[in-house]
């Protein structure tokens, strides 16, 4: 199970992503890290995006609490890397966003207001209420426009993932094995497609990599 969960295929944009966003919108954000050298406050450069070193250890403190809640041996969450594992990961997403531009790719206001207005956190009775959305962004210490633009980047690599995902077919081998089986066909090819998606998004993200400048600061790390 180690060796898969160490895999892009488990913790990948997606992963990290949902965990990030769920942190983001239900606890309040905290400084962490020690940002005390201005130097070294930008951890990666990818084209024009930037990893700074709050978001990185930000990302690796909620990565490692969540790994924590899988295992509860010290050594096997040795063995995960984590520090790599999370970089590469917040690279993958810079991509993506650049990836988003370079296509024309765009989230439209009206698909931001419906994230907003259809998460829970931000809902009383059901409904989505104003006065919920600006307590709740008090309490994450982030104005309007931030979290916006947050969710507006989450939105985008969701859509590129998405766009990209939908390019996938199964094998012919992977149809053979479908068609040799009579109980849980259903979950079995929804478990190919999901896998090959996510073979396929990481093959799009080296491509575009190789088209950009990606420059890290091991000091920040």
């Amino acid at each position: 199970m180690l060796k898969i969960m160490r895999s892009h295929k488990f913790f990948s944009v997606f992963l990290l992503s949902a965990v990030t966003i769920m942190i983001i919108i239900t606890f309040v954000f905290w400084g962490i890290g020690p940002l005390e050298n201005p130097s070294n406050m930008v951890v990666a450069h990818i084209g024009k995006e930037k990893i700074t070193r709050q978001e990185y250890w930000k990302s690796y403190y909620i990565a490692e609490d969540y790994y924590r809640r899988i295992y509860k041996d010290e050594e096997e969450i040795k063995k995960l890397n984590l520090k790599e594992m999370v970089l590469n990961d917040l690279i993958d997403r810079k991509v993506l966003l650049i990836a988003g531009d370079m296509s024309g790719v765009r989230v439209t206001q009206e698909e931001l207001k419906k994230a907003i207005m259809s998460n829970p956190i931000f809902q009383k009775d059901g409904a989505f209420q104003k006065d919920v959305y600006m307590r709740a962004l008090r309490l994450m210490r982030m104005t309007a426009r931030e979290y916006e633009n947050a969710l507006m980047d989450e939105l985008l690599i969701d859509k590129m993932s998405r766009v990209i995902g939908e390019t996938t077919e199964l094998t012919t081998d992977e149809r053979k094995i479908l068609d040799s089986i009579k109980e849980g066909r259903e979950q079995l090819a929804q478990s190919f497609l999901s896998a090959r998606q996510k073979l396929a998004i990481k093959a799009y993200i080296e491509g575009v990599k190789r088209q950009i400048k990606i420059k890290i600061n091991e000091a920040a790390l």
